[in-house]
């Protein structure tokens, strides 16, 4: 239903779009007129992106921002549709709403400026009692900036670059307390010679593809080698996350920090059982209803009593009924969140 929804939709904006440009293309190529230049623009540069955020990115729960590109489109095609004896007045006209658009541009960078100097102020004030910075970034971005999307992806990245450029000076605490243990999970999975072998595998193949792409397109090379490049950057972050951020349990909850493949906060109280084995192969469609540990085999299968919100691959949440975990003690970890849960009940 939702599809045939989005469909419609669709199909709707592609009418009203391909409404204005005939017309107004025909109405320019018959009426000698300067002013239909500025019409023309203003249909391409602000009208049909607008209903293309109405109809389509709308649906999708994409902001009106979003559509803030496809105004040089807009001018672009109104070059094309324009007769060769108005394009002297395109080009004394197309500037001026230029002006305007980067005007709303400008005001949009300034919010995020002013957004920027925000999550910064606050980062400072909850670093003051929150020693780990991973943390500290992740709990003045959601309070900064809310849970969306958007400040999920922004979180993700602010991560990668910290995690990548700024912790190799930070020392791991896995010493356990009466009220907190810690569990890790990068060295059973070797997380540093993973992403050795693949950054090889990687620079191998990445400088074959490039060599080959290049006798067709310089372009579509350096996109390729910029998304190898990028690949390898998450790989190293990941693995840098998973050396400092072990998975810690307390009295009341499970605070889960996967590296930069799983994040979540489970209560005890959601926990419905625990096992541990020695390889975990879950079915298709256990998959569908689970968070997985991405490129490890699990060892530990949490049974949640209720749905949950993870936040997966970029950060970006999903409601799973179990999770599924490769540590490096699974028995230890089993048996601590059992006595928690004693605890708790007594």
């Amino acid at each position: 239903m939702v599809a045939a929804k989005l469909q419609r939709f669709n199909y709707r904006f592609l009418a009203i779009a391909s409404f204005i440009l005939i017309f107004d293309t025909a109405v320019v190529h018959t009426i000698d007129d300067p002013f239909l230049v500025y019409a023309i623009l203003f249909d391409f540069m602000l009208v049909i992106p607008f209903l293309y955020w109405l109809f389509v990115m709308r649906a999708k729960g994409k902001s009106i921002a979003k559509i803030l590109p496809f105004p040089l489109l807009g001018a672009t095609a109104a070059w094309v549709a324009l007769p060769a004896t108005q394009r002297g007045t395109y080009w004394h006209t197309v500037w001026q709403l230029e002006a305007a658009l980067i005007a709303v541009e400008l005001a949009i960078v300034g919010y995020e400026l002013r957004l920027a100097y925000r999550l910064i102020q606050r980062f400072r004030l909850t670093a003051k009692q929150e020693p780990n910075t991973g943390e500290a970034l992740r709990t003045a971005m959601y309070e900064g900036a809310g849970k969306g999307k958007l400040a999920r992806f922004m979180l993700h990245d602010l991560l990668a670059v910290y995690y990548l450029l700024f912790s190799w000076g930070k020392q791991r605490t896995t010493g356990s307390t009466d009220s907190i243990i810690s569990f890790t999970y990068h060295r059973k999975t070797s997380q540093t010679l993973y992403a050795a072998l693949i950054t090889k595998v990687i620079l191998l193949e990445g400088l074959a593809m490039h060599l080959l792409l290049q006798q067709w397109s310089h372009w579509a090379a350096w996109i390729m080698t910029a998304a190898d490049l990028w690949l390898l950057a998450l790989i190293w972050a990941d693995s840098r996350a998973s050396f400092l951020q072990p998975i810690k349990l307390d009295s009341s909850q499970l605070k889960l920090r996967y590296g930069l493949r799983m994040q979540a906060d489970v209560p005890l109280a959601a926990i419905a059982a625990v096992r541990y084995s020695a390889e975990y192969h879950p079915s298709k469609e256990e998959h569908r209803e689970s968070a997985m540990p991405h490129l490890s085999t699990p060892n530990i299968r949490i049974e949640l009593a209720y749905p949950l919100l993870i936040e997966e691959l970029l950060f970006q949440p999903r409601t799973v009924s179990r999770i599924y975990l490769a540590l490096d003690e699974p028995s230890e970890f089993v048996r601590a969140i059992e006595q928690m849960r004693e605890g708790n009940s007594c």
